[in-house]
Order: C-alpha cells, then sequence, then structure tokens
C-alpha cells in the first residue's frame, strides 16, 4: 500500500510540474483548459504555479482530459510524446536527462504558444528534445493502474 501511495505522489507531483508545459504544448489557454476541467481559470493558474497541490481528483480529471485529447485528435502527435515523456517514462530517464527534455519541452510548448502547430511543431519537438529512438517510442504508461 506504502509503494502504491508514493508512486501515486510521485505521478501526480509530474503532471502539476509539467501541467503549464502539457496544457500549452495540447494549445490550450488556461481558460479553455479550466473549462474541459470543470474549474475556473484560477484553478489552473494556481495548479501551474504550486500556490495549490494537485489532488488525485484532479490528476484524474487531467489524465482523461489528456486522453481524450490524444485520443480524439491524433494528428497531435506533440501532445502524445510529451505526455509519455514527461508523465510515463519513470523507468526510462535518469533525473538529468529528465531535467534537459523538461526544459526542452518548456520551449516547444512556448513555440506552441507562439502560434506554431501541426507539421512545424513536431519539426521543433524533434529538433529541440533530446532523446533516443528508443525513448520516442515509449509505450504509453497505463496511469490508470493508481486507480486499483
Amino acid at each position: 500500500m506504502a509503494v502504491e501511495l508514493n508512486e501515486r505522489r510521485k505521478q501526480i507531483k509530474r503532471l502539476q510540474d509539467n501541467l503549464s508545459s502539457i496544457r500549452k504544448i495540447a494549445g490550450w489557454s488556461a481558460e479553455v483548459f479550466g473549462e474541459k476541467l470543470g474549474v475556473t481559470k484560477q484553478t489552473i493558474s494556481n495548479l501551474e504555479n504550486q500556490k495549490t497541490p494537485m489532488s488525485f481528483i484532479q490528476y484524474i480529471a487531467i489524465r482523461s482530459v489528456l486522453d481524450t485529447e490524444i485520443e480524439n485528435n491524433k494528428e497531435s502527435e506533440v501532445l502524445q510524446k510529451a505526455v509519455a515523456i514527461l508523465l510515463d517514462s519513470d523507468d526510462e530517464l535518469d533525473e538529468d536527462k529528465y531535467n534537459e527534455v523538461q526544459k526542452s519541452l518548456e520551449k516547444v510548448a512556448a513555440t506552441a504558444v507562439a502560434g506554431i502547430s501541426g507539421v512545424a511543431l513536431v519539426s521543433v519537438f524533434v529538433a529541440l528534445v533530446p532523446l533516443t529512438g528508443a525513448l520516442l517510442s515509449l509505450e504509453n504508461f497505463n496511469w490508470k493502474k493508481l486507480l486499483e
């Protein structure tokens, strides 16, 4: 039980630490993202700025929205890879590599906010994110096992 609780806390922290980048890569403003989750823009801001801790219920809701977006928007390759790398690559990256990738994906997110999307965003992603081919082909982590 303690192992599962620690894994749950770790996953929640990873999502909260990367929420802003993931939201921007998805192309959502804080207001639009909040609407998708049924919360205010201020709630999103507070989570992204670490003013309030993310609850497990919020984690579940956010992961569900992300899963739905990835499933319904197959062209959103960058979002799928960003989620896989930032949230689901636990055993694949050491801390230094994770931090390097996280910084690179923040730049990709800034590019997305600037209005670049589609194939151009994929090109930016490939150019900025220092990964091996093996990591790029990560299978999606089954975050739903945290519900068990």
